[in-house]
């Protein structure tokens, strides 16, 4: 009972403090930690290497090395002044083995059922999570099939935390992107029509995912397409 009770004084603490330097409860270290000694090639093609070295842990060691670069490489093509803004606004990036809930910050998630999601499924068995500071994505599971159903894990649940930044005016300019065009773009998908965040999440993982997801979001939904765009150009939207 006790450590239940110091779990979620962490919890509160760093919803209230969200900026500040997170060592422990963390499983895992920065990447920067984890490449200091020696820089794998493949990093030094990322353009936004410097700041997703400080922003994104992973485990001490990883299990599927090719799994964790291409989550990399696909979290780098995020535009530049977004990425900027969710690291001085403290936002983590948690990239790891095993469950969701084995982060002690999250456990106390271990048995509660998420939104949504059928009634024996529970946070231990779901592969990420976002939409506040800390966005956890699991290393090996970012096509659909693995756990979920969307187009990319990491770029979804980072869509989350986007979601919750945007201002008022923002979030009621794309409500009618997503009333008009919800059923266009994900028909018959009840879970998107009925949750607004989770469309936006989509539909920003279709956006940033490749050229070919990008133009399907283009055809089928152009407004919300329209919006990402606008988001973009204007410095990220921020």
């Amino acid at each position: 009972m006790l450590r239940f009770f110091v779990i979620v004084l962490i919890i509160t603490l760093c919803m209230v403090v969200p900026s500040i330097e997170i060592t422990k409860p963390f499983t895992g270290i920065t990447l920067n930690k984890a490449i200091s000694s020696e820089e794998p090639s493949e990093l030094s093609s990322l353009q936004n290497k410097d700041i997703l070295k400080s922003m994104i842990y992973v485990p001490y060691k990883v299990e599927e090395e090719q799994a964790l670069e291409n989550m990399l490489k696909t979290i780098d093509g995020i535009d530049r002044p977004l990425l900027q803004f969710l690291q001085a606004n403290g936002v983590m990036i948690r990239l790891f083995n095993g469950n969701l809930t084995d982060e002690p910050l999250l456990f106390p998630l271990k048995w509660k059922r998420p939104r949504g999601w059928e009634q024996d499924v529970t946070w231990s068995e779901v592969p990420g999570s976002g939409g506040g500071w800390l966005i956890s994505a699991k290393i090996g599971s970012s096509s659909p099939g693995n756990g979920h159903s969307s187009i990319n894990l990491e770029l979804h649940e980072i869509g989350h935390t986007v979601f919750n930044h945007l201002s008022d005016s923002q979030k009621a300019q794309f409500k009618e992107a997503w009333q008009e065009e919800v059923n266009m773009m994900f028909p018959k998908r009840e879970y998107f029509s009925s949750y607004i965040s989770e469309y936006f999440s989509e539909s920003f993982a279709f956006y940033y995912y490749n050229a070919n997801t990008s133009n399907h979001l283009k055809w089928n939904a152009p407004l919300t397409y329209k919006f990402m765009e606008v988001f973009k150009k204007k410095n990220a939207g921020f």
